[in-house]
């Protein structure tokens, strides 16, 4: 029976979830928590705590903070799912604030209508990722998945909507010891979320709560209008710390809103926390949410070695049955021929499927280092220029400046206060990094209100500098 352990680390500590499932569906086991976070004491907390628990078919979830990852909602011309997967791959190479090789992606959607799908792409840098993967390392338990808090609360209120009976769309206000989500949410699927690094212990000490809440539950409204123009919040569901019942009141009437307060363990089966100073609501609620809608921001060598692992499983199998064949060969042997073949067929199948895959990903490995080949020749580019204006004194006015990518030229155009002072300059930009020669196409002099000036230009060319006793090349000067 395959079971499922969710491990959520934050600033108050580690918090682990424990489900398996029953008669078709998930059911949450046991929820422990520990003060320390990503640290040598909460590997070794979590190795104790995973001797009650049965390591065949076991698996984990690794839960990455709101507040760490970037979502956005975009919506894109398809409602396949290859397609979908194409388009999100491109929009995170043009729209990612850091380069897509040091990024992980997924997407999840929202709503599909009229040919046309609403998804919410998340991102997240593979550093973050793989702090959290390190915890799982020193247990030795494989990853299934790697996901977002957000989805932990959509699948907390899954289970809570019957009982909340709160208006839709509604905003999940989960409110943790040390951190605050805010998820919309209706019919079943996250719209909105946002979370920020404050929760309970942050609020302690005279702090006004309502205000802090109503100010987030504002910013939240105003992503949402943002995001979707046609969506507006009707009802706060406030859960997570039982100190969030106090402030219902004078939340809704801060707000002018239906603010309802619902305890975490409920929608649970009543599965009471270990430590009742945390919230269960995100561990809990990715326990029971189905694996298919959230999304997965495992790192493409932990999908492989899963993938891996369970192909070695299958072929262990195959060759247990092929060896319980082989005892009764002497009494069975015309039903141990036919057994062999239809064996050698199954595996053939097994190894036809790894083929495609093992190709697969060679052509993503030549296409991703083909797109750092272009990264890298812009990024050279880019210092080049910066190179050219550091290198320009004030008396020298830089007019235009044009690259031309089938020669590797850069061309400068200019004027200065005279023609000496336009080939010191040349002689300035020759000894740049990664520029091979500097050489001056034309010089014009004219005269002007302000005295007389030499336009000029030059032409750059990549590779390693000319040395610096080396004149660079000057045409013809026209008077």
């Amino acid at each position: 029976m395959p079971t499922s352990l969710i491990v959520e680390s934050t600033r108050a500590g580690l918090r682990v979830a424990v489900a398996d499932v029953h008669d078709g569906q998930p059911r949450l086991l046991t929820i422990r928590s520990h003060p320390a976070a990503l640290s040598v004491d909460a590997t070794a907390q979590l190795a104790a705590w995973l001797k009650s628990v049965k390591r065949a078919g076991l698996s984990a979830v690794v839960v990455i903070p709101r507040e760490q990852v970037i979502v956005r909602t975009v919506k894109f011309p398809s409602t396949q799912p290859s397609e979908l997967a194409q388009m999100v791959e491109l929009y995170a190479k043009a729209q990612l604030p850091y380069p897509r090789e040091q990024a992980v992606v997924d997407f999840s959607p929202v709503r599909q209508e009229a040919g046309f799908s609403l998804v919410a792409v998340v991102a997240c840098q593979r550093e973050i990722v793989d702090r959290q993967l390190a915890l799982l390392q020193g247990v030795q338990v494989p990853v299934a998945a790697v996901t977002v808090s957000s989805w932990g609360v959509l699948g907390w209120y899954q289970r809570a909507a019957e009982l909340a009976a709160a208006d839709e769309p509604v905003l999940v206000v989960n409110i943790d010891e040390a951190r605050t989500d805010f998820v919309l949410a209706a019919g079943g699927r996250l719209l909105s979320s946002r979370s920020v690094g404050q929760g309970a212990q942050d609020w302690r000490g005279g702090a006004d709560v309502v205000e802090l809440l109503a100010a987030e539950v504002d910013r939240s409204r105003a992503a949402v209008k943002k995001e979707l123009p046609d969506t507006d919040i009707r009802s706060i569901l406030l859960t997570g710390l039982s100190a969030s019942a106090q402030w219902r009141e004078p939340l809704a009437s801060r707000l002018g809103l239906p603010v309802s307060a619902l305890p975490a363990e409920p929608p649970l089966g009543g599965v009471v926390p270990s430590d009742a100073a945390m919230s269960p609501v995100v561990v809990g609620g990715l326990a029971l949410l189905p694996a298919g809608t959230r999304p997965n921001l495992s790192p493409p060598d932990v999908r492989v070695g899963l993938r891996h692992r369970a192909q070695v499983q299958q072929l262990t199998t195959l060759s247990g049955l092929l060896a319980a064949t082989l005892v009764l060969a002497a009494a069975l042997f015309g039903v141990q021929v036919l057994r062999q073949r239809r064996l050698a067929g199954r595996l053939d199948r097994v190894l036809a499927e790894i083929t495609p895959t093992a190709k697969r990903v060679q052509e993503e490995l030549r296409a991703a280092q083909l797109v750092d080949a272009v990264l890298q020749d812009r990024r050279q580019l880019a210092q080049v220029i910066a190179g050219v204006f550091r290198a320009t004194p004030a008396s020298i006015a830089l007019d235009v400046l044009t690259f031309e990518r089938t020669r590797g030229e850069l061309t400068v155009r200019g004027s200065a206060g005279s023609t000496q002072e336009v080939l010191g300059y040349i002689q300035q930009l020759q000894s740049l990094e990664g520029i091979g020669s500097a050489e001056l196409k034309f010089s014009t002099r004219r005269t002007t209100a302000s005295g007389e000036r030499t336009d000029f230009e030059v032409a750059l060319r990549h590779g390693q500098a000319v040395p610096a006793s080396t004149p660079a090349r000057t045409p013809h000067s026209s008077p």
